[in-house]
């Protein structure tokens, strides 16, 4: 029997949190030293039959990210002992050199088959087979291959990401002729383009899963593939127990270890190495910079089980694109639909806290938008949400002030926006609107290309900076009330 370990979608996590919603509510999770502990207690009993492993997005938003442009979460991969990793969407948020050097200072190899670097050059290995348990285990990474829908063009400049089914396509018999007795991918697709990589490619004996943040407690099977993720911000330790007789998974056992400190303790070591870590940016990570009065909610952070849509209106953003809408004084904001951020409780809110909940940290962007081009960001974001192409579906429903909208999912791609209205005053698509927005939308991200047709584009000031200068003058802060974005079979006749 072999053990495999992992997570997935860190996004920079290395403290604890507190849980808002289903089995975490109001429990303490997560936490380098609580992983350190879950996965040291498997080492422990299993030995040189474990495999550690992580599917992407380890790098994230936060403000240790930040500061240490990912250093701080590489290091804590090493720490434990990681044998692979895959390229996610955020590992390149600080620009193709910073990866190049996060990838080297790894102590582990960093896999992606289908990242190459000025049109040919693979960035990183693709690739690699490991001996676990006597058991020859092909290791395959993915990346996102819609990463550069998802961040600043100057991130992933000079950097392709291409069509991982082709990608693995060519690996697996390549990692079969190697030696591999199975073929686990680890790949940053999302569960749904999972289920489809498992049917269009033969010989995957599990897929280690990121980017859309389900916590499976079960494996989910796709022909002779077993499919598994771990939820999202250090919330649990995934594994998956297999035995392999002559090349072939005959049974296998699956395990989600939520890191809730009320049962996982903390391992010494790596909470004095944490101290350390952190110790340098203590004073920046513990600014207060204002208090909530209740829970400021992103919506959909966490999946369960199956894949599911991020189609809702999230509480925080809504409140986010009414300071960017205020602050500019635009008749509209529009800021992007993201799954990322763990909620902020009630009471004094620090500097780390609001910054991992910013959306693609950036500058704030007004431009001018005709009423008929805001519709068509509308559609597409619809549009995104509900297609059944995996080559078209990028992020989640975005967010809104100013305006208000109700969309029917069953209706023809092009009629699927019903009803729009201005909060003030009436809407008109041959109207022109001075529009909010940031860095990663105004570059035409998540699809959104009616943005690079704006007019008199201006760029303002940090998006973090002015949404922090906010909440020190606005405290005690609470969320909006919910309305802004309507299904229309929600709507009463």
């Amino acid at each position: 029997m072999i053990v495999l370990l992992h997570t997935n979608d860190i996004h920079g996590h290395l403290t604890a949190w507190r849980g808002w919603e289903g089995d975490l509510k109001d429990r303490t999770v997560g936490g380098l030293d609580r992983l350190a502990s879950a996965v040291a207690v498997v080492r422990a009993a299993y030995a040189d039959r474990v495999l550690l492993l992580d599917a992407g997005d380890l790098i994230g938003d936060t403000m240790i990210a930040d500061l240490t442009r990912g250093k701080a979460l590489v290091a804590a991969l090493n720490h434990l002992g990681y044998d692979a990793m895959t390229v996610g969407n955020h590992e390149p948020d600080f620009g193709p050199a910073e990866l190049r050097e996060r990838i080297g200072e790894a102590k582990f190899p960093v896999l992606a088959a289908n990242l190459v670097e000025d049109g040919k050059k693979p960035l990183t290995k693709p690739s690699v087979v490991r001996t676990v348990g006597g058991v020859k285990v092909g290791l395959l990474g993915l990346a996102y291959p819609k990463t550069a829908r998802t961040t600043a063009p100057r991130n992933v400049e000079g950097l392709s990401f291409t069509d991982p089914t082709e990608a693995a396509k060519r690996h697996v018999p390549i990692l079969r002729r190697e030696g591999a007795d199975i073929v686990i991918a680890v790949t940053h697709l999302g569960l749904s383009a999972d289920i489809q990589l498992a049917r269009d490619v033969e010989g995957i004996d599990v897929i280690v899963g990121g980017h859309s943040h389900n916590r499976m407690t079960e494996a989910l099977r796709i022909g002779d593939t077993l499919i598994v993720q771990a939820g999202a911000h250090g919330s649990d330790l995934g594994r998956l127990d297999l035995t392999v007789e002559r090349g072939k998974i005959v049974r296998h056992r699956r395990d989600l270890i939520p890191l809730n400190h009320d049962r996982v303790p903390a391992d010494p070591e790596t909470a004095r190495l944490l101290d350390k870590m952190l110790e340098p940016h203590r004073k920046a990570l513990d600014e207060r910079v204002g208090t909530a009065k209740e829970w400021l909610v992103r919506a959909q952070t966490l999946a369960g089980q199956e894949a599911r849509r991020r189609d809702e209106e999230s509480p925080i953003d809504s409140l986010f694109a009414d300071i960017l809408r205020t602050e500019t004084r635009a008749d509209v904001a529009l800021l992007p639909g993201v799954g990322y951020g763990v909620a902020i409780p009630p009471g004094p809110v620090t500097a780390a806290q609001l910054r991992q909940m910013i959306p693609h940290d950036g500058k704030v962007v007004t431009m001018r938008l005709s009423g008929v081009a805001i519709t068509e960001i509308l559609k597409q974001a619809v549009e995104n949400c509900y297609t059944a192409d995996a080559a078209v579906k990028v992020g989640g429903m975005i967010q809104v002030s100013g305006i208000r909208f109700d969309y029917d999912p069953n209706h023809a791609k092009g009629e699927r926006v019903v009803r729009i209205r201005l909060d003030t005053g009436r809407w008109d698509p041959k109207a022109v609107y001075t529009v909010a927005t940031n860095t990663m939308l105004a570059k035409g991200g998540h699809n959104y290309r009616e943005f690079l047709g704006g007019k008199d584009i201006s760029d303002g000031r940090n998006q973090y900076e002015v949404i922090r200068d906010w909440f020190g003058k606005h405290s005690p802060i609470k969320v909006p009330p919910p309305g802004r974005i309507r299904r229309l079979r929600e709507l009463k006749p």
